[in-house]
């Protein structure tokens, strides 16, 4: 930026969009946690039954892997959203 401040109006508009976009990537957590234990309940049958399933351990590799993509940009996008919280206290205290 060239040292101007961004309208509350824009700043605000970008405060949506972010938290839009925080409520998707809840969704696709949310997702990736159900799969995750619909997994280890198919993991403790397997168990049981004696049965080690390869395919399936892939898979709970790799959705643990989504788990820890989803996590950290979950963690962006909550920073980010501070960060604009933070440019709208500034914006006010100078419009006050």
């Amino acid at each position: 930026m060239t040292g101007q401040s961004r309208s509350i109006q824009d700043i605000l508009m970008d405060r949506l969009k972010v938290t839009q976009d925080i409520a998707a990537a809840n969704v696709e957590h949310m997702r990736l946690n159900q799969k995750a234990s619909g997994m280890m309940v198919l993991d403790m049958k397997d168990e049981e039954d004696g049965v080690v399933d390869e395919a399936r351990e892939v898979a709970r590799r790799q959705n643990e892997a989504a788990l820890e993509r989803s996590a950290d940009r979950i963690n962006a996008l909550e920073g980010r959203l501070s960060a604009l919280d933070a440019e709208i206290d500034t914006v006010m205290k100078k419009e006050n």
